[in-house]
């Protein structure tokens, strides 16, 4: 009836006198309307599949390689694109001990190429393109060269319909698969800046600019790495994207919160206070908006700038407010560089925080003095002083302030600076409609009811610990909240009165279980506040891990089992607190069967050194299954053999390394090692289920709980003797071979006799080699693993196999080397 009436219309119009006529004018301005009409609509359509983005035609790929080039026989190159294509969840930003849902990026239809020579399909698929259901084409040519190690590429090209252009590049990898993940990550940061995930966090910097793809890839590669419980390797890929993209408050935040995670605390601090002006201002301006509360107003007028930096604030002031681990590792030098971290941040500090030294006590820090000499008060305290109590209420006093500025932020944005933006998202809505381009953006990641607790509660009960661990019994005028006369019904109410008019998500009621685990410190004799504080913590646990809202977000496991500095009362072990807490683990997360067997205190050391070990065994087992898989073959080049020796000495070097004690806390150590074992000892460390292990084991993967921390020290020392460097013969000293000895002085072998002109090595001195070294690693394997003692590992690593010349036998006068 529509088309009927717009038929009509078209043809017919009705004059003043009642008479249907039509002029051919208005039937032509009538026919051109509707058509405008339709263009607009068809218009809008598209653009809004171009922005979306909607669904993508991947084609078939092209194969341009020589015959007989190597390709993967269980499934297709096109349908491995498609594939790294449509898992190509983009992983939103968090600053917080939780992991939100990815959101799905790409739909795929693969290939819908119409056939010109089947005329009765082709119809009905071009009437359906009148109706735009494409927005993107993705295509590709396969290549091969002869150049090593890259041999294998992909020539990808990128057509958008809607703007009428095309982009192209070429790929090259060292398998079809590194090529397939490289062309995947090129047209989706292709794809990013010009769709709608690019207008989110952390890629809106780059809307409408050329995202490079090696820094979307870090990024992705970091959060799969995070949520894997492999820190070390996703700190490494944090580094390449902050070095990629370094304005990003984003990528710094994430980074920080892995460090925190790590124990890295001045690490982490450092990396916070380094990016606090990522919003333009300079150290001045941050430290006069700080303790004035000026500069509000350019927030209304860049009102990005203060969503961007939110959740690094908020990360800053955790990092500050946990002041107790702070404090000992800035007095211990416990710093990825050791003291040079701090006093590369000590200007940074002092320039910022001045202010605190205020009231701390002693001659030299009164209010009479100029401002000059409070910023040489605290460099002198921050350099020189080795009272932990003392930097700590430094930070805690910088953290209340944080906090406090924060929480005033929050409410003055919540009045003037979130509706505004709204309300003009809202009007954008309706022109132009045929590209809406959102500004709300993501809610801010910390609701109003956190700020609240911490502002009111968790901060000033921090400052009150402090402040009795520094000065006894003497109160600070800074905190509202009496250290020694603490009770459970008073911290309730100041509790409730803060979350008032809060939605009760679960960040709040996180940091109420926060709040209420630091009060435990008050009264440790009292058993009965003890016990009232914790049914309170775990109360408050129970609603924020089981809190459904609309971003739906549980609090990782990890995170709050082992690492929350503030839930450490909860963990302490033979006590009601630990019984309730360990009751509230088994529920909210099934799968834990057993929780740590020793006190928190100094734990990120111990799981440092128990990840060591762990990757230590994973390493015994993935090195032994490669020389067994050597042993197997007939005859190698002499040139393979030599590049054997050189990558087996320099694991056992990087072994050496991270099994001293002194180097616990160089991460690179780690990560360099787990990155070469990956590019040498393929594919058996790719299919390997256990390697690299997850920084926090899992439960299934060690039903026994942890190992003994002294024992892990023993064997670690044990092994780092092992290892040493060998010593010179003397008189009455033997020199003592060790794998990495033997392996250097085989590989100077090797070398002299392929100038010799020896070609290969027979499989009888491959065996010997090869089982002997896969003999030392599984001996290492049996030996962490408890089921022998020291001694055979330390008997195998003495006899692994030495090679030696021996001069020219036989008929045919080749060089022989025998073990």
């Amino acid at each position: 009836m529509s088309l009927l009436g717009l038929g009509a219309a078209l043809w017919w119009t009705v004059d003043s006198t009642g008479k249907k006529d039509a002029s051919t004018w208005s039937r032509l301005v009538l026919l051109v309307v509707v058509l405008l009409l339709l263009y607009l609509l068809w218009r809008a359509t598209r653009a809004w599949l171009a922005y979306k983005p909607g669904a993508v035609d991947v084609q078939q790929l092209e194969d341009a390689t020589p015959a007989g080039t190597a390709k993967p026989s269980d499934v297709d190159l096109t349908a491995k694109l498609r594939q790294r294509l449509s898992d190509s969840s983009m992983y939103p930003p968090t600053t917080l001990p939780a992991q939100a849902p990815p959101e799905t990026f790409l739909e795929l239809l693969g290939d819908v190429e119409i056939d010109p020579k089947k005329l009765g399909t082709a119809l009905p698929k071009l009437l359906g393109r009148l109706r735009p259901k494409l927005a993107y084409r993705v295509g590709g040519v396969i290549q091969f060269q002869n150049t090593a190690p890259e041999q294998y590429g992909m020539t990808v090209t990128v057509t958008a319909f809607l703007f009428g252009g095309s982009r192209a590049t070429t790929v090259w990898g060292s398998d079809w698969d590194h090529v397939i993940r490289k062309a995947g990550s090129w047209v989706i940061s292709t794809l990013l800046p010009v769709t709608r995930a690019g207008r989110l966090p952390p890629w809106r910097r780059w809307w409408g600019r050329e995202l490079k793809p090696e820094l979307y890839e870090a990024y992705q590669e970091a959060n799969e790495l995070s949520r894997a419980g492999r820190h070390l390797e996703a700190l490494e890929k944090y580094f390449t994207a902050v070095r990629l993209d370094p304005k990003n408050p984003y990528l710094r935040a994430e980074l920080a919160e892995t460090q925190e995670r790590m124990g890295m605390h001045i690490d982490a601090l450092d990396t916070c206070q380094r990016a606090l002006t990522l919003d333009g201002q300079d150290t001045r301006s941050y430290q006069k908006r700080l303790w004035q509360g000026h500069c509000r107003l350019r927030y209304f007028w860049h009102p990005r700038r203060y969503r961007d930096l939110l959740g690094l604030r908020y990360r800053n002031s955790i990092i500050l407010g946990t002041a107790e681990v702070t404090a000992r590792q800035w007095c211990k030098g416990e710093a990825t560089n050791g003291e040079r971290t701090c006093d590369h941040l000590i200007p940074l500090l002092v320039e910022r925080y001045w202010p605190t030294v205020v009231g701390l006590g002693g001659a030299e820090t009164h209010e009479g003095q100029d401002d000059r000499t409070r910023k040489d008060s605290l460099t002198k305290i921050l350099k020189e002083s080795t009272e932990e109590d003392k930097i700590r209420l430094v930070f805690q006093l910088a953290s209340l302030q944080e906090t406090n500025r924060l929480a005033a932020d929050d409410a003055w944005a919540r009045v003037w600076l979130y509706w505004p933006v709204w309300l003009w998202s809202m009007a954008r809505f309706f022109w132009p409609a045929a590209y809406y381009q959102s500004m709300r953006g993501p809610r801010p990641p910390v609701t109003r009811g956190a700020f609240r607790i911490n502002r009111k509660v968790w901060a000033p009960l921090r400052l009150a610990w402090a402040g009795f661990r520094y000065d006894g019994n003497k109160s600070r005028p800074e905190s509202k909240v009496s250290w020694n006369e603490l009770t459970t019904e008073a911290l309730k109410d100041e509790l409730r009165s803060a979350a008032r008019m809060s939605r009760g998500d679960w960040l709040t009621n996180y940091n109420m279980a926060c709040a209420y685990a630091v009060a435990m410190h008050a009264k440790s004799k009292d058993a009965d506040l003890q016990r009232e504080l914790a049914e309170r913590a775990v109360e408050h646990l129970e609603k924020a891990v089981l809190t459904a809202g609309e971003n739906f977000a549980v609090v990782e496991r990890a995170w709050l089992v082992e690492e929350d500095p503030d839930l450490a009362p909860l963990r302490e072990k033979e006590t009601r607190a630990n019984e309730l807490f360990d009751d509230f683990v088994r529920t909210a997360y099934p799968r834990a069967e057993a929780l740590e067997q020793y006190s928190p205190n100094g734990q990120s050391d111990d799981q440092l050194r128990e990840y060591d070990y762990r990757l230590l065994e994973e390493i015994a087992k993935v090195m032994q299954q490669v020389w067994n898989e050597r042993s197997e073959k007939a005859d190698v080049d002499i040139q393979c053999a030599t590049e054997w020796l050189r990558v087996e000495r320099k694991i056992w070097r990087f072994i050496r390394e991270i099994s001293d004690s002194a180097n616990k806390r160089r991460w690179q150590g780690r990560v360099s090692l787990i990155r070469y074992i990956q590019a040498n000892c393929q594919p058996t460390s790719s299919s390997s289920p256990g390697f690299p292990p997850p920084l926090v084991p899992d439960e299934d993967a060690s039903p026994n709980g942890r190992r003994d921390p002294e024992k892990i020290d023993r064997t670690l020392a044990a092994l780092t003797r092992d290892m040493g460097r060998t010593h010179a013969p003397t008189r009455w000293r033997v020199a003592r071979p060790t794998p990495y000895s033997n392996s250097q002085k085989g590989q100077g072998i090797l070398r002299e006799a392929a100038a010799d002109g020896v070609a290969r090595l027979d499989a009888e001195t491959i065996r010997a080699l090869s089982t002997g070294y896969a003999a030392a690693w599984q001996t290492l394997d049996d030996w962490l693993e408890g089921e022998v003692k020291h001694s055979p590992f330390r008997q195998a690593a003495r006899h692994v196999p030495r090679l030696t010349r021996r001069p020219p036998s036989g008929t045919h006068g080749r060089r022989k080397l025998p073990i």
